[in-house]
């Protein structure tokens, strides 16, 4: 059914940092590579807070926040998404949704904090133009389901665009079964499973939990972890999905070129997070937030480079 491996490879640090872009003394804002954030929403506006922050702090030249065609400002007063991103992170460039596809970006994030039952046609449709672009795009949350439309699926198959995928467990079983109805999910082989959607979706998936588990299309299937349990709190998916979203931008000509490349990202994505989360918690000795893990990024990485 897959070109899966059997079992996954442990991925280690040392790959991990092995695939942190480092700038030189003739790189700049653009070359250091320019990530476009579409994340966030009325009900979830700290979605895209903590996945800019983590892409922030992970390294890259500039971040583009592009608010979802259906932004908001939530009730009782509260800043909208984009507000929200401006606030805490002065240094994003802010473009208006509707015209954003013209920015020049090297990699999208979409679909952290927003709600696919929510979803406007029109941001549905600049969803799809997204996945279609060519740039190198991370797809989380609520935005995960695009990938099994029909139109979508049956358009996979020349897709340009590199897409990684990021569900958790539920996420990851709703996708199965929008791609597979007729097939049970093989909850005791999950590397299998993975590999097997990877595939179907044209993909690559990166399944969050304690382990998480990363397949491509092409048959690349690693693990990482497993992470500390206080690791299990809201936002730190946000967090990965922001970290992956850096590491795309910064290797965005390698995934062009090759989106079989997006399977080490994925891989060197969580062992980043698992060991800032370490690094937040002394070790797994005490209780931390996501952006705790965000904040803990520099730290980590300055650890890991050489």
């Amino acid at each position: 059914m897959s070109k899966a491996m059997s079992e996954p490879q442990q991925w280690s640090t040392a790959r991990a940092a092995a695939n942190i872009a480092r700038p030189g003394p003739d790189s700049d804002k653009y070359r250091r590579g320019v990530l476009a954030v579409r994340t966030g929403s009325a009900a979830y506006p700290g979605a895209a807070v903590l996945g800019v922050e983590a892409a922030w702090r992970t390294g890259l030249g500039m971040v583009r926040y592009v608010p979802p065609i259906d932004d908001e400002a939530p009730a009782l007063g509260l800043p909208a998404p984009a507000a929200a991103v401006l606030a805490a992170r002065p240094e994003t460039v802010f473009a208006e949704g509707r015209s954003a596809m013209g920015a020049r970006c090297d990699a999208w994030l979409v679909g952290s904090g927003t709600d696919a039952a929510r979803r406007s046609f029109a941001e549905r449709e600049t969803l799809r133009a997204v996945f279609a672009a060519g740039a190198p795009v991370v797809v989380d949350a609520g935005a995960l389901l695009e990938l099994a439309a029909p139109e979508v699926l049956a358009a996979a198959r020349d897709r340009v665009a590199p897409i990684v995928a990021t569900p958790h467990l539920g996420e990851f079983r709703a996708l199965w079964r929008a791609v597979e109805p007729e097939t049970e999910l093989p909850q005791h082989a999950l590397p299998r499973a993975a590999s097997a959607l990877a595939e179907r979706l044209g993909s690559t998936i990166l399944l969050k939990g304690s382990v998480t588990l990363v397949a491509t299309p092409g048959g690349f299937c690693a693990a990482a972890g497993p992470a500390t349990p206080w690791l299990a709190t809201a936002g730190t998916g946000d967090v990965l999905a922001g970290i992956l979203g850096a590491l795309a931008a910064t290797h965005a000509a390698e995934l062009r070129e090759d989106p079989e490349r997006f399977g080490p990202l994925a891989a060197s994505a969580a062992v980043l997070h698992a060991a800032a989360a370490c690094r937040a918690s002394q070790d797994g000795r005490a209780p931390i937030a996501a952006l705790d893990v965000a904040r803990a990024l520099p730290e980590t990485i300055a650890a890991l480079l050489p």
